[in-house]
């Protein structure tokens, strides 16, 4: 409280200090035709002091009658404003189209020049993520990029979201982007639940972590030429991001504070259940509210039904359980700078509460950077970021300790209140299940994390053309995972049937990883024509990992959740290190500004493979021609820029665990007997022999175009790559049973992906009181499995063995594999002569996860201080396996079951007969349970969406409203968000994952279902 107290009182006397500071001078940035220019800089000529224009184009800035102020944009020739004895200047710019060269910050953190890049990269600013308003880093950045595929796992706070760059790469591997804070890799796993996602859902991603509201700006590094620098880990993509600092932001030597907090209203999307028919089985009732049992709603017509000669209740189980969520998310930051020096102090605490009673997530986050000139050539740059995360949740997936089962599942003639009976066992419709409000109050799981991201960065000038980097960088985490689970609890788990005898659990991951690089950069015009970029450099990037894992099973004493109170004991202990070593080097050449040609080239070691293949080398080679600079077109009306690209890289990926390499014993089990058995422990050697391992390969070709029209106006961006991995794990392949071992894990797969990109961008209208920006990405990818190694027909990803998703050759990613019905080879149905459909006793691919294209529309218009904007995102393709349906439609509470009783025909021929059908069969629970919820085929549905992702109004005061105030912004926003305008799954969103983010995607089994959400917001700045 104390500390609470002091901080309070710290953040009152910046306020006050801010307010008693009052500019001089004040103005307005726009350009010819009087539309704003936001982000224009405005200094004092001859010294350090300067301001950044705000979103309506206003600045303040402290300045005498004399002064000369140089204004400058992008895309406009520089102004220089004497200063007289006005207190409001009006600064209008003069566009310039040549003066194009946008900076973008690219590998290990380095700023390039947009126009002369030779690879894709997309950039994200830092505001518009802000604007999503997302708890998780990751969905903030959905619908915004092409070639970027971005999936939420679930609806429940703290889950995971997985992002992938223009496909998978790896089988078994890691195929997410590699996310670097300011040029220092961080951690973006997810530990996932111990008990198997399948069984108990996932935990957060640890991008999840990291404060929007301290973001300035994010890179989307694409291709293998544009991530080659980066080492391994970067073969599948970077997610480059850059921190705010204080320079620039308000007057120089006075700090500025901006307050910002918004309020959240969370529904679910909820899939729909039959509300017409109520407990019992061949239309016969079973009361379930006086003692009777029946895990049917197969019963008669609810509406005819009456108990002691009154009517049964309805009850929408699911309505019922399902709460209002609220999210509460607030922001304080201070910043300034002077001459020498910049800093900016921003601390963030979200809290959200869900929609499933007593799940939260809360994440407090204190971030301070610091950057100051030592010496005149000298600067010193330090950043220290605080995370803490606390997340109270409930098993997710195919566990009867999953609520959902009864929410789903139970009758709608059932009342779940009270939930115990009056001996204190719980109350329930079915022996099999659990009573929901009972696992509320009785089962959970809470997750913790304390993270730390330090990152310090020398850089040395000893001559104007030459840069000598020192950065160190760390990423430290511990998390602590606790599961508790009361004795009467009704579920079962990976190994059977979960105890009813009580569990708890208890996991601790402690992560260290450390980065260092050593940079010499060297930047010279050698004439007016030839400008060389040279940079090499070394890095030693290491990482400990200590997992520790502790079960108690038995509970003697009821609601003590403690480890000591369990009679059976097991735990398990692991330490991983890891470490890679490396140098680089990156060289470009440009002539006139027109043509450039880059060489990257790595040489890297990792302690990961094996003795002999563990250093390998590895780079790119990539061109670009601004075909408008030599045909003299940049003053062209039509089309002023144009450039043209291709590159070539072939980089390398140790996507293998530590440890993959070695014969390890394990604890032996032998039929139903595990040790300790007795007192005495066993174990046994490992069946998969640890073959020498290489690095997994990956080539690319990349040809893109580049083009802006109308003096800027308008843009387009058009990128075609093709890609192949080889060399790729791929374990379990089986080898002679005389070596000892019945499999090996090699270097065997290969897998291809090609596809093209498109980026558009408009502003239609641009005036003095409105502009309006129009943005369209698309995204096709052609992903296909080349090979698996001999013997190996498929590799499991997620889910059962049936059904599952896995990876099969000659198919894309990602297949759905399951039974199904018998068909001929024209792929209609065989049916018996009673006109039912046959299931087939071989399982085999019955859909596929991978979408066919992807493509996202933003929007922003504003106009005298009101802004709208929102962004528009779908999926085409890609099925999902909904084995909620399996289990619904089987106790008859799914939506479709309302058709029972009706006839139809099968489209299909009879099997004996081969001709057409023409048996009608009655849709009943018969046909329901024995027929159709049996077979995964059914479970199969269409992943396509179309997601009103954001949609946002604002109102900007004026600055005139505030001039007489303390503020120099105020604004006011409401939000909505994750509307799904069209989808056809019949389950809550078909952006789900059961596998969290990990490679298994499109698989749903009693998820908590997403949330849409409306958003009021407030921020000012004084």
């Amino acid at each position: 409280m104390k500390k609470q107290i002091v901080v309070a009182i710290w953040l009152l006397l910046a306020v006050a200090f801010a307010y008693a500071q009052s500019p001089s001078l004040s103005g307005k940035v726009t350009d010819k035709d009087g539309a704003p220019v936001p982000g224009a800089s405005v200094h004092l000529k001859g010294t350090n002091i300067g301001t950044a224009a705000l979103a309506n184009g206003g600045f303040t800035i402290a300045a005498k009658d004399g002064d000369i102020l140089l204004v400058t944009a992008l895309g406009f020739n520089t102004a220089e404003i004497k200063v007289g004895h006005e207190l409001s200047l009006h600064i209008s710019l003069v566009e310039n189209s040549k003066q194009i060269n946008e900076v973008i910050v690219t590998a290990l953190g380095i700023k390039r020049d947009k126009r002369m890049l030779t690879y894709s990269v997309q950039e994200v600013k830092g505001v518009t993520l802000v604007d999503a308003k997302q708890d998780n880093l990751v969905n903030s950045m959905a619908g915004k990029i092409s070639g970027v595929q971005i999936t939420n796992s679930s609806g429940i706070p703290g889950s995971s979201a997985r992002i992938v760059v223009r496909g998978t790469t790896s089988l078994v591997g890691d195929n997410q982007a590699l996310f670097v804070v300011d040029g220092v890799p961080m951690d973006n796993s997810e530990a996932g639940n111990p008990n198997r996602p399948e069984y108990s859902g996932g935990t957060v991603n640890r991008a999840s972590d990291i404060d929007p509201n301290i973001i300035e700006s994010i890179s989307v590094l694409k291709g293998a030429a544009a991530t080659a620098l980066y080492g391994s880990a970067a073969a599948r993509g970077v997610v480059m991001i850059t921190t705010k600092n204080g320079a620039g932001t308000g007057n120089q030597g006075k700090p500025n504070v901006s307050f910002s907090s918004s309020y959240s209203f969370l529904k679910p999307i909820l899939p729909e259940f039959q509300d017409k028919y109520a407990q019992g089985s061949g239309g016969f009732y079973v009361d379930g509210n006086n003692g009777g049992k029946s895990s049917s709603s197969w019963g008669p017509l609810l509406d005819t039904l009456k108990v002691n000669g009154a009517p049964v209740p309805k009850h929408n189980q699911a309505k019922e359980f399902f709460k209002t969520g609220h999210t509460s998310d607030n922001n304080i930051n201070v910043s300034g700078f002077s001459d020498k020096s910049n800093y900016l102090v921003s601390y963030s605490y979200l809290k959200t509460n869900g929609t499933v009673p007593q799940t939260d997530y809360s994440r407090h986050s204190l971030f301070v950077k610091y950057g100051v000139n030592v010496l005149k050539n000298l600067q010193l740059n330090t950043q220290f970021n605080y995370i803490q995360t606390d997340n109270h949740r409930y098993l997710e997936g195919n566990n009867f300790a999953n609520a959902l089962w009864t929410v789903y599942g139970a009758p709608i003639s059932w009342d779940p209140h009270p939930n115990v009976n009056d001996d204190g066992s719980q109350r329930v419709y079915r022996n099999a299940r659990n009573n929901p409000y009972w696992i509320l109050d009785n089962t959970g799981l809470q997750d913790k994390a304390n993270r730390i991201i330090p990152v310090v960065s020398l850089s040395y000038s000893p001559l104007s053309w030459l840069t000598i980097t020192e950065r160190l960088g760390a990423d430290m985490y511990v998390t602590t995972t606790d599961y508790h689970e009361a004795p009467g609890t009704i579920g079962w788990g990976s190994n059977g049937a979960t105890p009813i005898i009580g569990q708890v659990y208890k996991r601790d991951i402690k992560y260290q990883q450390f980065n260092n690089d050593l940079m010499i950069e060297a930047k010279k015009d050698f004439n007016k024509d030839w400008f060389g970029d040279l940079l090499i450099g070394s890095n030693i990037l290491s990482n400990y990992s200590d997992n520790s894992f502790v079960q108690g099973v038995g509970l003697s004493v009821d609601k003590l959740y403690n480890i000591g109170n369990a009679s059976q004991v097991t735990s398990s202990y692991g330490y991983y290190r890891k470490r890679k070593a490396a140098l680089y080097a990156q060289a470009n050449l440009e002539y006139k500004r027109m043509l450039t040609l880059a060489l990257t080239g790595r040489y890297e070691g990792s302690s990961v493979l094996s003795q002999d293949k563990q250093f390998y080398p590895y780079g790119s080679v990539s061109a670009g021609f601004i075909f408008t600079e030599a045909l003299n077109m940049a003053d062209n009306p039509i089309m002023n820029f144009g450039k043209i690209r291709v590159s070539y890289s072939a980089v390398g990926n140790d996507n293998v665990g530590p440890y993959a390499l070695s014969n390890s014993f394990y604890q032996a089990g032998v039929g139903n007997i595990t040790f300790p058995f007795r007192g005495q422990n066993g174990y046994a050697l490992t069946n998969t022999y640890g073959f020498p391992l290489k690095n997994e390969t990956l080539e690319e070709f990349e040809i893109g175009l580049e083009t802006k029209f109308f003096r800027n106006r308008a843009s387009l961006e058009v990128s075609y790559f093709n890609k192949k991995s080889g060399n790729l794990l791929t374990p379990g392949s089986p080898i002679s049973a005389a070596t000892g071992f019945t499999g090996a894990s090699l270097n065997a797969g290969a897998m291809r992906n090609k596809g093209i990109e498109l980026t558009l961008g408009v502003t239609p209208v641009k005036t003095r009181n409105l502009t309006w920006n129009i943005g369209v990405n698309y995204t096709k990818i052609d992903n296909r499995v080349l090979n698996l190694a001999n013997g190996i027909d498929y590799i499991q990803l997620a889910g059962f063995t049936d059904p599952g998703i896995f990876a099969y050759a000659n198919q894309p990613y990602g297949v759905i594999y399951g039974n199904h019905y018998i068909r001929n080879e024209q792929h209609q149905l065989i049916l018996t002569e009673n006109g039912y459909p046959t299931r087939s006793n071989d399982f085999g691919p019955i859909g596929n996860s991978t979408p066919k294209w992807m493509g996202g529309i933003t929007n922003n218009i504003n106009y005298k201080g009101i802004s709208f904007s929102f962004v528009l995102d779908h999926k085409h393709g890609g099925d999902v396996i909904n084995l909620d349906n399996s289990s619904l439609y089987y106790y008859g509470t799914a939506k479709g079951t309302e058709n029972r009783g009706i006839s139809v025909v099968l489209p299909g021929v009879v099997e004996k007969t081969n001709a057409p059908n023409k048996t009608a069969i009655t849709l009943n629970e018969t046909y329901y349970k024995s027929y159709y919820s049996n077979v995964d085929e059914n479970s199969v549905e269409d992943g396509s969406y179309l997601k009103l992702r954001q949609v946002s109004l604002g109102y900007n005061l004026a600055a005139t409203l505030l001039k007489h105030t303390a503020f120099k912004t105020f604004v006011l926003t409401v939000t909505g968000t994750n509307f799904i305008l069209h989808k056809n799954y019949t389950g809550s969103d078909p952006e789900v994952s059961l596998n969290g983010s990990g490679n298994g995607q499109g698989f749903s089994n009693f998820p908590v279902p997403s949330n849409k959400s409306i958003i009021v917001g407030l921020k000012v700045m004084f």
